[in-house]
């Protein structure tokens, strides 16, 4: 039987979840509740449990913490994650932590409950397997190498049972100590047939000798959070780590301009120039961002990029929610450069008049609120206005009257449905002081007048 604490700090979503969720079918019971993280801790150090249901938002203790209080406690403990819809951030950061599902709040429904915890179960019971019987406490004594395997997914499925001989150094961490060479041999040759195929590194440690097992935990650890996704190359099925070569951890992260850098790559340089582009992917790759950090910063990206490109590809840039490794972000980061040079590739211009017209379209995206003209966009640049013009009708597909206008007019729609701001303020967001233009023009183009088209869109989304 499954035993189950849930935490919450709102007594109705607790008890909905004693009282209406079919524990016994899935063999499951509820030991225990708690309205924080807090009484959750006094709670297991008198009580054994198998599966913590925590909610994400909660006084004195968040449910991030607390997911991070009882892996070190108890990582055998399974999590799953209460939250509200908008928690998203939240919600990635405890699936990184170890979560293995997550119940929306505002989801929930009798319908529902079965489907949730069969979906939950069936988490725990692929997840059994590769739990570790506790670790003595001389196991790590007087190691040399260490041979470690890490889960790079969220869900990452394994092809085969981990030997018995595995240990379970942390939430989809697991270590081989004291080995035969038969039995490296083994381990060596799972990792040349079933790693390339899977969501895991396999990773040995060499140089460990005068490492205490505190000290060789502390590092599995932070290889995991800050070395790996970066030296991890998925062609390799194994890779040798000297301990002295590893990131100096005890640095804090330094300051990054994220806006400056963000700026950078909406410059055009990077995409035709060779030179440029491997210097801006080492920069990047010399900052050791979180990998859930590097993301959403390409994430932000890849929506400016289809605004800027929108004309010359075929289909929207995007981009994985979970990267496993710096060698797959970069395999994409060129993916993307190829679509955009290519097209531009088949121009009859140069490649300084295609610079010339991605440079004003970025322009234009970044100066959008602003009046100006396509003349003053042409001396920016260094281009005659009739030759400006010529050029990016012929590159860009419209003219680049029409090219500002729908631009302003989709920025502006994206504002009419996501926010309640007035029409004089989108207006001016867009580049037009005149609200009554404004909204001539835009029911001249959309076929509806601004407040119409806010309406419409808001009773669809409900």
């Amino acid at each position: 039987m499954l035993r189950v604490l849930i935490v919450d700090d709102e007594k109705i979503v607790r008890k909905g979840l004693v009282s209406l969720m079919p524990w016994n079918d899935f063999d499951m019971t509820v030991v225990g509740e708690a309205s924080n993280g807090e009484m959750a801790i006094q709670f297991m150090e008198t009580n054994e449990i198998d599966l913590l249901i925590t909610d994400l938002s909660m006084p004195l203790m968040s449910g991030i913490e607390l997911m991070e209080e009882v892996r070190k406690r108890d990582p055998r403990i399974q999590t799953v994650v209460l939250t509200m819809h908008q928690d998203f951030e939240y919600v990635q950061e405890a699936l990184r932590l170890g979560a293995i599902d997550y119940i929306v709040k505002t989801q929930l429904d009798k319908v529902q409950f079965e489907d949730i915890l069969g979906r939950i179960a069936a988490q725990v019971k692929q997840r059994a397997p590769y739990k570790a019987a506790p670790v003595p406490k001389d196991e790590l004594d007087d190691v040399e190498e260490l041979f470690v395997l890490y889960a790079l997914g969220d869900e990452p499925k394994l092809g085969i049972q981990i030997s018995n001989k595995a240990l379970e150094a942390d939430q989809g961490c697991w270590y081989w100590t004291h080995l035969q060479e038969q039995e490296k041999e083994q381990i060596l040759e799972w990792g040349r047939t079933a790693v390339p195929k899977t969501d895991f590194a396999l990773i040995c440690f060499k140089g460990l000798k005068e490492m205490d097992r505190r000290s060789i935990l502390q590092l599995l650890r932070f290889y995991r959070k800050r070395d790996l996704f970066y030296e991890f190359n998925p062609l390799h099925a194994i890779q040798i780590v000297q301990v002295g070569d590893t990131s100096n951890h005890e640095n804090e992260e330094a300051e990054i301009d994220m806006k400056k850098m963000k700026e950078s790559w909406l410059l055009s340089d990077w995409i035709y120039d060779e030179a440029i582009f491997a210097e801006f992917v080492h920069e990047l790759k010399a900052l050791r961002l979180p990998p859930i950090r590097l993301t959403r910063l390409f994430y932000s990206l890849t929506d400016e990029w289809n605004r800027l490109y929108r004309e010359i590809l075929s289909k929207p840039i995007t981009i994985e929610d979970f990267l496993t490794s710096w060698a797959q972000f970069e395999a994409w980061l060129r993916e993307v450069r190829d679509r955009i040079k290519v097209f531009n590739m088949k121009q009859p211009h140069s490649l300084e008049i295609q610079i010339s017209i991605t440079k004003a379209m970025t322009l234009t995206q970044q100066m959008m609120e602003q009046q100006f003209t396509a003349g003053d966009i042409a001396r920016m640049v260094n281009m005659s206005s009739s030759y400006f013009s010529q050029c990016f009708k012929e590159i860009v597909g419209d003219t680049y009257s029409d090219y500002l206008r729908n631009i302003r007019l989709k920025r502006a729609k994206e504002y009419l449905s996501t926010t309640t701001k007035t029409i004089q303020w989108i207006a001016e967001q867009v580049g037009y002081n005149d609200e009554k233009y404004f909204s001539r023009l835009f029911r001249k183009q959309v076929g509806m007048l601004p407040s119409e088209y806010r309406q419409l869109k808001w009773e669809v989304d409900e």
